[in-house]
């Protein structure tokens, strides 16, 4: 028979009030109840720890001598429960997450309210990032994980590709024409405007491809970090024409509108963390896939 912690929990009230009924009062027990754990406790001892009277209950020799022990024993269990909700804490700590202006419009509020309503320990703090940012943070230490598309590949980092968005054209709606879609080669004269380069030469030049691809060797306009920076007038004044996520496009507010291409065209959304995957990670992954699922 081995003793348990409920026992000892026993012991020391008992000890405590000097009194059954009381020690069973303040345990929230029957009192034959704490009877019964106190005489399993003696019985695996092997010695009596109370002399019952009328009065109440006085510890013996043995259960003076004893008594201390469990009291230490009650506090490393205490002490051990405390350590395993510290660790369990750790594991759920505070996640960083950048996310770059194509992401925090739609996906990353439907990942928030996923999470707060799957895994609500899980508290997230958004790092909002420029197009091309989600490296730099990730390697940096400012994020945990960040989203993006065409997000760069990172050594030392995790990358997981997460879907294969549209893209779509953000134009004055007088620009538009009549059709559902539009067709790049109607902007041969009308610049492009975009990010700088640097930062994120990979996207910049994969959306130069689609354009050429497509007939249109566009202008290329840099404005500020974000097409809906200092620069963004020129898409209102009819002037611009800017491609983009269609997440990022539906969000535009009149006098622009936003169409898909006549010759369908996506762009990677990707993941990128670093090492180990931790629970916080992998929870947000996937709560991103059910996002993009619905």
């Amino acid at each position: 028979m081995e003793l348990t912690l409920r026992q000892l929990r026993a012991f020391r009230a008992v000890a405590a009030e000097s009194h059954f009924g009381r020690a069973a009062v303040g345990l929230g027990l029957a009192q034959p109840t704490l009877s019964k754990e106190i005489k399993l406790l003696e019985r695996t001892l092997g010695t009596t720890l109370f002399e019952r009277g009328p009065g109440g209950a006085r510890l013996t020799a043995a259960g003076g001598a004893l008594l201390p022990i469990a009291e230490t024993m009650l506090a490393d269990a205490a002490r051990l429960m405390s350590e395993a909700q510290q660790l369990r804490s750790s594991g759920t700590r505070a996640l960083r997450v950048a996310a770059t202006p194509s992401v925090v419009n739609r996906l990353l509020p439907a990942v928030l309210r996923t999470l707060e309503t799957q895994r609500p320990e899980i508290e997230i703090h958004v790092v909002e990032v420029d197009t091309g940012g989600v490296p730099e943070a990730v390697r940096a230490g400012r994020a945990d994980l960040g989203i993006g598309h065409h997000v760069t590949a990172t050594p030392g980092c995790g990358r997981r590709t997460l879907a294969h968005d549209e893209l779509q054209v953000v134009v004055h709606a007088s620009l538009a024409g009549q059709g559902r879609s539009i067709d790049l080669k109607r902007f041969a004269r009308l610049p492009l405007l975009m990010w700088p380069r640097e930062q994120n030469p990979e996207y910049h030049d994969a959306l130069l491809k689609l354009c050429q691809e497509r007939g249109l060797d566009p202008l290329i306009l840099t404005g500020s970090t974000r097409i809906s920076g200092a620069r963004s007038y020129l898409l209102r004044e009819g002037r611009a024409f800017a491609i983009v996520p269609r997440d990022y496009a539906v969000t535009e507010p009149a006098p622009l509108v936003s169409r898909p291409l006549t010759q369908p065209a996506t762009v990677p959304l990707q993941a990128l963390w670093r090492p180990p995957l931790t629970a916080p990670v992998s929870a947000l992954l996937r709560a991103a896939r059910e996002a993009i699922d619905e």
